[in-house]
């Protein structure tokens, strides 16, 4: 059967068996490896990109550690009750605005929300002062030791005197629990 073959059926077939085995190869063996290669330089990216993640974070370890040694002053292993944190609190800012000349003339709690690792207290206080005393309050109030923060305020100038500023403020505070 072979013999009754003419040379160009023969080219013909070999050509087909040679693309036939050229396929196979290029499915089963080199297109694999391809995949592979895409799929290792997509690994050594991530990876890359985490290292240099990782290297800026070390590179900001000494500011990192500081940052954490100062607020871990504010975190006391003590552990009290929401009123006595809440009245904690309140003679803290009632003591700032003694020192500062500042005249509470309401406060108020609010509401104390619960997070998963601290307590969020607010407050409503009401004052009246000047201007410039109250500035002082307000950044009295935001660096002490308590972590209060004054997130609103409201100021309005008393109508009698016009240099008096009566402010309602919220102020917050972080417990750790």
């Amino acid at each position: 059967m072979l013999k009754n073959i003419t040379k160009r059926e023969k080219f013909i077939g070999i050509i087909t068996i040679s693309v036939v085995f050229v396929a196979i190869i290029y499915n089963f063996a080199i297109e694999p490896l391809i995949e592979q290669w895409n799929t290792l330089g997509e690994e050594i990216r991530a990876k890359e990109s985490l290292l240099r993640k990782n290297n800026r974070i070390l590179r900001d370890k000494d500011n990192i550690e500081r940052t954490h040694s100062e607020y871990t002053a504010y975190f006391k292993t003590e552990v009290l009750s929401a009123e006595e944190e809440s009245a904690k609190a309140l003679s803290s800012i009632e003591k700032v605005a003694r020192n500062t000349n500042v005249r509470i003339t309401n406060i108020k709690p609010l509401t104390i929300k619960s997070f998963k690792n601290y307590n969020k207290y607010t407050f409503r206080v009401t004052t009246e002062s000047q201007i410039e005393r109250l500035c002082k309050f307000i950044y009295e109030l935001q660096s002490s030791q308590q972590l209060l923060k004054v997130e609103r305020m409201v100021l309005k100038a008393k109508e009698r005197s016009p240099n008096i500023i009566k402010a309602i403020l919220h102020i917050t505070k972080i417990s750790a629990l």
